[in-house]
């Protein structure tokens, strides 16, 4: 913040994209399930990053978000669910994570499910769960995405994703709503 008068912009940006971001991701994975205030607490603080880079006060965090070219944390945490699950779905991963989800075994072609969404008793560890996010959010990728043929360009292809739009979106591909 002392230094925002005295270097170019471009440099306050990858200042902030190098040292500090790291550590808003760092094991993000692990603690995307914590509380909504400390979730917003990671979001404001990369807020406050980007209002001092560009020394703007008033525009909204998605437009210095635009600006910088960066997604907000819970988009990046979602996209990194999405990794993770289609290393899940190709034996990429070690064993113990693989163990944590089920695939589907039908013999029925059933919209492109290919995890088994498991049922929960409790929001706090069955909803907001790894083991029930990420099947959900698997589920929900189109096919296309789904059968790309190397991590890293499924990578690059769900970077151009809103993702969150469709976690939040219960019935997105419903026949009701899409008459």
């Amino acid at each position: 913040m002392r230094l925002k008068n005295l270097l170019p912009t471009v440099a306050k940006l990858h200042l902030l994209k190098a040292p500090i971001l790291p550590y808003l991701t760092y094991c993000h994975l692990t603690w995307h399930f914590c509380r909504a205030s400390d979730k917003r607490k990671l979001e404001r603080t990369k807020e406050r990053g980007l209002r001092s880079v560009f020394r703007d006060s008033k525009s909204t965090c998605e437009e210095l978000l635009k600006k910088a070219n960066l997604k907000s944390l819970y988009e990046r945490r979602l996209q990194d669910i999405a990794c993770l699950m289609f290393e899940v779905k190709h034996d990429l991963c070690p064993p113990n994570v693989k163990n944590l989800f089920s695939l589907k075994s039908s013999t029925y072609n059933l919209r492109g499910a290919d995890f088994h969404i498991p049922r929960f008793n409790t929001v706090t560890y069955g909803k907001h769960s790894l083991r029930y996010i990420g099947p959900k959010l698997w589920n929900r990728l189109s096919i296309t995405l789904k059968n790309l043929p190397s991590l890293q360009s499924f990578k690059r292809h769900i970077k151009l994703t809103n993702l969150s739009q469709k976690i939040e979106h219960e019935c997105e591909n419903c026949v009701l709503c899409s008459t």
